[in-house]
C-alpha cells in the first residue's frame, strides 16, 4: 500500500534516519519519528498512522512492547504494527509476541524483507480480498495473484501466470514454473486450497496443474501435455473433476 503512513518508535536516531529514508524511497509517508513512550502515544493520537513501525527498547526500557499492548486493547486505537528491533533473545521474543505483532524484524533490516512485511501488514489489516493469505510456517505468502517464497532472508516473486504445475517431491512441494522450481514445505492439499479453483485443478494425488497451461490430453496414456511439452499424469480419481474445468466438444 503505497502512501501508506507510518509513524516510527525508534530511540537511535541513526537508524530512525536510516529507516526514514527508506520508507520515503519506496513512496510512504513518515507521519512522525517518536524516541519515547510518551511521545509515541501522543504521535500515535495525533496523526492516526496506518502503521508503527516500533523498537522495543526504548532508552534501555520495553517500552515498545507497553506501546503495542495499549494501542491493541482497545479496538477503536488497534492499528498494525511491526517490530523492529536488536533484541534477539527468547524472552523479548515471546514478550512481544503476546501483542499480536504482524511481524519481528532484527537489526539490521533487511529493505526488501522490510518492504513486503509493511505492505502485507496493511493489506491484511485493512481486510485484504480472500485472495491474500499467509501459509503454515511462514514459508510461502500469497498476495492476490502472487506468491512469494521466502528463501533465506529473501522474498522470491511468483506470478500464478508463470506456474506451470505443483508437484509432491518427498516431503515438500514443488512448484514448477517456466523458468524456475521452488520447494515449499506445504502439503499439496494445503496449497490447493489456497489457490484460485478456476485457474488449478488437482489432477493426481502428486499434481496440480494450471488449466491455461494444458494444450492436450492423452486418453490412453493418462498423461495431460502442457504447452512447453512437458507432461504430468492424471489418475480417474481427479479426472472428471479436471475435466469440468473446460468445454469439451464431442
Amino acid at each position: 500500500m503505497k502512501g501508506a503512513k507510518i509513524l516510527i518508535i525508534e530511540d537511535d536516531r541513526q537508524d530512525a534516519c536510516l529507516l526514514e529514508g527508506m520508507l520515503l524511497d519506496h513512496g510512504y509517508e513518515v507521519g512522525g519519528i517518536a524516541n519515547s513512550l510518551q511521545e509515541a502515544l501522543r504521535l500515535f493520537h495525533a496523526i492516526q498512522p496506518d502503521l508503527v513501525i516500533i523498537d522495543i527498547f526504548l532508552q534501555g526500557r520495553k517500552d515498545g512492547i507497553t506501546f503495542a499492548t495499549q494501542i491493541s486493547d482497545d479496538d477503536d486505537t488497534r492499528k498494525p504494527f511491526i517490530f523492529l528491533t536488536s533484541a534477539a533473545d527468547r524472552n523479548t521474543f515471546e514478550a512481544a509476541r503476546l501483542t499480536a505483532p504482524f511481524s519481528y524484524l532484527l537489526k539490521p533490516f533487511n529493505e526488501l524483507e522490510l518492504q513486503y512485511a509493511i505492505e502485507l501488514a496493511v493489506e491484511k489489516f485493512a481486510g485484504a480480498p480472500a485472495g491474500m493469505f499467509a501459509m503454515e510456517e511462514k514459508s510461502t505468502v500469497m498476495l492476490q495473484d502472487i506468491f512469494f517464497i521466502k528463501r533465506g532472508n529473501m522474498l522470491a516473486k511468483i506470478s500464478l501466470d508463470d506456474i506451470l504445475y505443483i508437484e509432491v517431491e518427498g516431503k515438500y512441494s514443488k512448484i514448477v514454473c517456466s523458468r524456475e522450481k521452488y520447494l515449499v514445505q506445504q502439503p499439496l492439499k494445503l496449497i490447493l486450497g489456497r489457490l484460485p479453483a478456476i485457474r488449478f485443478v488437482r489432477v493426481h494425488r502428486n499434481y496440480i496443474v494450471n488449466i491455461r497451461e494444458v494444450a492436450k490430453v492423452n486418453l490412453t496414456d493418462n498423461e495431460i501435455v502442457l504447452e512447453d511439452g512437458r507432461s504430468v499424469l492424471f489418475s480417474r480419481r481427479y479426472f472428471d473433476d479436471f475435466m469440468r474445468a473446460f468445454d469439451v466438444l464431442r
